[in-house]
């Protein structure tokens, strides 16, 4: 975890409400795929507190780019900035989609993936997907936002350009297939596809609990990115946890069945969380 000053090099929109920020940083770093970063714009008291965005891409060493909705007053000051603003950030911060390898030299992967994203939760899943092609893993990418503005919106062009099989839904039917994105995934497990694969999503809580549910079903792993309140990104004010399954006597929630998002997480075994529990909040 680095804390620096990095200088917008571009953010430009790409729907109305969404944007591609791209900022050069003064030191090199390692970004895991499915890490995220803290962000204020430098000199700003309004809004105190720095803004949790997943980090998109990784072209360069010292680059880093992070795709958002605009929305609140944090994303609202950063859509506010232009090429040489400054931004105060800190990352890389959280845990990664991909597991340790057993042995030293790389990471783990599964022998198929399916990744299911929902709106602007791509912003997680776009670095792991470009992982998993250059690993060879065969991967279906099921892309699911509100309308085709939105999708354009959450980098569709960006994910249309990995090659891989690629579905897409959108709740207008203005693009693609119209309904939710977890139809699409239902039917595919439910025609043996699963055997073997590991579902991966990142999306609307509502859609996590659905994707988990429908996974679990089918007998397949499930893993999801979280995405919480967060004041501080690196464990300290605790304002980001979320109900997990390990309940104590009784049922109660007690103190150990709670886990921070930012160090914790974002990325979870989707069948250690009590959904309902954390749908009360969200």
């Amino acid at each position: 975890m680095i804390e620096t000053v990095s200088t917008v090099e571009s953010n430009h929109e790409l729907a109305p409400g969404y944007r591609h920020l791209v900022l050069n940083f003064e030191v090199e770093f390692r970004a895991l795929a499915g890490q995220f970063a803290m962000l204020r714009a430098s000199q700003t008291y309004e809004p105190l507190l720095r803004r949790a965005l997943a980090i998109y891409t990784k072209p360069r060493p010292n680059q880093a780019s992070f795709l958002y909705q605009v929305l609140g007053r944090g994303t609202e000051t950063l859509a506010q900035l232009s090429s040489g603003s400054k931004v105060d950030a800190l990352l890389p911060l959280g845990n990664s989609w991909t597991k340790p390898a057993t042995q030293a030299g790389g990471e783990t992967y599964p022998k198929r993936a399916i990744v299911v994203s929902g709106g602007i939760g791509s912003a997680s899943v776009l670095m792991f997907c470009q992982q998993l092609a250059n690993s060879g893993v065969e991967t279906r990418i099921l892309f699911g936002a509100a309308s085709k503005a939105v999708a354009v919106g959450c980098g569709l062009e960006d994910f249309q350009a990995l090659n891989l099989d690629l579905a897409i839904t959108t709740d207008d039917g203005s693009l693609g297939e119209r309904g939710f994105v977890t139809a699409p995934l239902e039917r595919l497990l439910a025609a043996g596809e699963g055997t073997g694969a590991t579902v991966y999503a990142c999306g609307p809580w509502v859609m996590m609990k659905r994707v988990a549910e429908i996974a679990a079903r089918f007998g397949c792993e499930c893993i999801v990115s979280l995405e919480a309140p967060m004041g501080c990104g690196f464990g300290v004010c605790v304002g980001c946890v979320v109900a997990m399954k390990n309940q104590g006597p009784g049922g109660r929630l007690g103190y150990d069945s709670y886990k921070r998002v930012c160090t914790d997480g974002p990325v979870f075994d989707a069948q250690a969380i009590h959904w309902d529990v954390n749908a009360m909040t969200h």
